[in-house]
């Protein structure tokens, strides 16, 4: 069955969501919410479109509208003038909630997309259905079926389906489909204690059940907090997400929910959490007044209480925002921004507030020099202070990124106010990927960080050739320039670009860094044929690279090149000799025949359909994900630590319900040969292909042709993340979205890992293996350093038909991406050169 979808002018949303459930927004509902309500009596649609927008942003996935009030007769009009407004600037697909058939026939014309109907039922002689059913059957539209027939509202179980297939039994009448029908099967507050509700809970559920047993190609959902109605907030909060959190197990498919307001499951207190399940299940007569006992002893708490202290408003403007980029409070810096500035000089009547946004009305002449002072005094020290924190453990990674979008939308307030004239950057930086690198995350972390701390950042983004820097520096004549490189074969660029400087005496500092590369390698590639004289730098972290930076344009530069070039004449290097493995004694290891698998020679290729992603979630090795890929290690992360498999489990849902992966495989098995020392490959569409793997030079001598007989099979494999994530970790960075685009880069570049690990588990099984052998060996690592051989195994599997090519230095695109080849050998080991 294709699964139905409901949609926007923009967006279209699967009903069927995995993980469940579909989230309907509900706080623009006038007969729930006294903010929706008064926003529609003040005609105040922007503080609506706000309201929607900021649950979509909290996780909703569609948005229910219910303007009807007591105080006006125009919901009609009011509802037709709203869709219209929300149809062009949200995403969300629309729930159309009202008693008037008329409202809802007007506004599903009148809405650019797919709606859903709210509601339909039973009721008295059924005239409310007759209105709607035909509207349903004319534009194909859900609805949601309250489970309300002619003897009213269905309380036990057996009358909750009973009820549903009356109104599908109805429907059909009219040519309405069940998946159409997204039934309500109703739920009543567990607050009053009264016996007829004692097991409401219990019953909702098995109703939710029965209803999806009956018919399992319908829909179920939930006005959820009507479960809790009549208890205290914190309590309501508790009750709500635990009996959500069963009602998804018992089949729920949508619930109508305020999502900022639902607590994971398991970051529930044990004890709220069995005070709920007491009271939904009704496991004790005494169920309901402990929990109220509890709840009312526990006062006015909330679920995102935190160590984060709150600003102080009788601070000065400066300090507050300064304590906003140190403890990340992003929300009200523009304020204090802009209160800094007239602080600073001392014109408080300059301010103007409208709407709760605050701005100056005065000239740049007027406000530079305050802008300029809230700079250096309140915001560039706050970024200083964060990067100290970063440096001794206190700070993450993630929650730097965090600071740094604060301070992004600090500088962009200030910016106004100030005079554009030369010298109010600190200095420019040209930076980029040297050139055959696909790898750009540890240079965006860069460009983040010192644009954040008042540097203007060339940034000239990835696989940046030579002569693009060269052209770049005449340009704009920078500061310095800055080289990322991920990999020890596009590090050698770096040198190429430092003998290049030396030649043409070019009097640039140098900035490198990159996981590929050390101290001992910059400062080899700076003294070889004589000292740079203006100094190649090697920066571990971001934060170094700034404090270099930050020297480097200071009155103190003369003494730290000084500095720097005596250290370098004292220098030795430490480097091994580099030894010639042609001549090297071959292994003793004994080639083994294999089993041979049932398609020799002949790519598989795997689509997302096809992949068990619930099986590659599990393969993820959450050690590297959260200390190296996550940056969560140090002082701060260990705070953390509990904190880390929720945050894994939000972006899973986050990934899962945006659709941000869309992983491919491809693999081989194939004949081949070793071959005076050469793994010769047969490749069934033409010329063989040749593999020459280097030898080690330890006692062993391993060499991963040695694994291979005359005549054998190896396998090869290719795997990706897809390209879409690429492009929305490229788009949240533009957006200032640091964190999330760092957190995404992570996570994909582990799933790719898991994603690899899986298919060689499925390979190892293809060849019969048990627990030894089946290693998987990926080129950029010792045993087969030289990537250019990507191009050989792109000649055998063709990964390109499943979305991945490779630069002409041998890396693969889309950055999330594996490739290896698998040796079946049963003793085949991991080796170093």
């Amino acid at each position: 069955m294709t699964i139905p979808r409901v949609s926007s002018a923009q967006k279209a949303v699967d009903l069927k969501q995995l993980p469940p459930p579909l989230i309907i927004g509900e706080r623009i509902n006038t007969q729930g919410s006294r903010k929706a309500k008064q926003l529609v009596l003040n005609d105040d649609y922007d503080g609506l479109i706000d309201l929607a927008r900021t649950q979509v942003e909290d996780g909703a996935h569609c948005l229910d509208i219910c303007v009807a009030t007591t105080e006006r007769a125009d919901e009609k009009q009011f509802m037709l003038n709203l869709v219209k407004k929300l149809s062009l600037e949200i995403d969300a697909p629309l729930v159309i909630d009202s008693t008037d058939p008329d409202v809802i026939e007007a506004s599903v014309e009148q809405i650019p997309g797919r709606p859903i109907i709210n509601s339909i039922n039973l009721e008295g002689n059924g005239s409310r259905f007759e209105r709607l059913a035909p509207i349903m059957a004319k534009y194909g539209l859900p609805a949601i079926a309250l489970c309300i027939g002619p003897k009213g509202m269905a309380k036990t179980p057996q009358e909750k389906v009973e009820t549903a297939e009356l109104l599908y039994e109805t429907g059909k009448k009219y040519g309405l489909k069940i998946e159409q029908f997204i039934f309500d099967v109703l739920t009543f507050t567990l607050a009053t204690g009264e016996d007829e509700f004692l097991d409401a809970g219990k019953n909702t559920l098995e109703g939710i059940k029965l209803v999806k047993a009956k018919f399992p190609n319908s829909f179920t959902t939930l006005g959820l907090s009507n479960i809790s109605f009549g208890l205290v907030p914190y309590a309501r909060k508790i009750l709500n997400s635990v009996f959500l959190y069963h009602a998804v197990k018992y089949g729920l498919d949508t619930a109508i929910v305020n999502a900022k307001e639902i607590i994971p499951y398991g970051e529930i207190n044990e004890k709220e959490k069995k005070l709920a399940e007491d009271l939904i299940f009704n496991t004790h007569p005494n169920a309901l007044s402990e929990l109220i006992i509890h709840f009312e002893n526990a006062g006015s708490r909330t679920s995102d209480a935190s160590n984060k202290e709150d600003v102080d408003p009788s601070w000065p403007a400066g300090k507050r925002a300064n304590f906003r980029i140190v403890n990340r409070l992003k929300d009200g810096i523009q304020n204090d921004v802009v209160s800094a500035i007239a602080e600073k000089i001392g014109k408080s009547d300059i301010i103007e507030e409208h709407d709760g946004i605050l701005s100056l009305n005065a000239p740049p002449e007027v406000t530079h020099d305050g802008a300029i002072k809230t700079l250096n005094e309140d915001l560039l020290s706050a970024m200083k202070e964060v990067g100290d924190k970063f440096g001794s453990g206190e700070l993450i990674l993630p929650f730097v990124l965090k600071s740094a979008e604060c301070m992004k939308a600090a500088v962009g307030e200030l910016e106004k106010y100030l005079i554009r004239e030369e010298g109010t950057s600190k200095g420019k930086l040209v930076l980029g990927t040297v050139y055959g690198d696909v790898h750009d995350i540890g240079k965006n972390l860069v460009k983040t960080i010192f644009q954040n701390n008042g540097y203007t950042v060339y940034d000239l983004g990835k696989q940046v050739p030579l002569q693009k820097f060269l052209e770049k520096i005449d340009e704009v004549n920078p500061d310095a320039i800055g080289l990322s490189a991920l990999l020890v074969s596009t590090s050698k660029q770096m040198q190429y670009f430092v003998e290049h400087a030396r030649k043409n005496k070019m009097k640039i500092p140098i900035l490198c860094g990159g996981a590929a590369i050390n101290s001992n390698y910059i400062n080899r590639i700076a003294k070889e044929d004589g000292i740079y004289e203006s100094g190649v730098f090697y920066c571990n972290t971001m934060f170094e690279g700034l404090k270099t930076m930050d020297t480097l344009v200071s009155n103190e530069k003369p003494k730290f090149i000084s500095q720097w070039k005596e250290k370098l004449e004292n220098w030795k290097d430490r480097s091994t000799t580099v030894v010639d493995t042609s001549s090297l004694p071959k292994s003793d290891t004994k080639p083994v025949i294999p089993h041979t698998p049932s398609i020799i020679g002949t790519p598989i290729r795997l689509k997302s359909d096809q992949i068990k992603m619930n099986e590659v979630w599990e393969l993820i090795d959450k050690k590297s994900l959260f200390k190296l890929s996550w940056g969560l290690r140090g002082k701060a992360g260990s705070d953390s630590e509990a904190d880390h498999e929720i945050l894994l489990n939000e972006w899973k849902i986050r990934i899962i319900r945006e659709k941000l992966f869309e992983p491919e495989i491809v693999y081989g098995f194939f004949k081949c040969h070793n071959k005076d020392g050469k793994l010769v490959v047969d490749d069934p569409k033409g010329d063989s292909v040749v593999f020459d793997f280097p030898r080690s030079s330890k006692s062993s001598h391993l060499c991963l042709t040695d694994y291979f007989g005359e005549d054998d099979i190896v396998a090869f494999q290719a795997v990706t993340v897809g390209t879409k994530v690429s492009d929305v970790i490229e788009k949240w960075n533009k957006e200032d979205k640091y964190a999330d685009a760092y957190y995404l880069h992570g996570l994909a570049v582990e799933v790719a890992e898991a994603l690899a690990e899986w298919i060689n588990r499925k390979i190892k099984s293809e060849f019969k293996l048990g627990e030894k052998g089946g290693l998987r060996y990926s080129w950029g690592f010792p045993s087969c350093p030289d990537v250019m051989q990507h191009e050989l195994v792109w000649k055998l599997l063709e990964p390109e038909k499943s979305g991945m090519t490779l630069t002409e230095s041998g890396q693969i695109i889309p950055e999330q991406s594996t490739a290896a080849i698998v040796v079946h050998h049963p003793e085949s080991q991991y080796f170093v050169l």
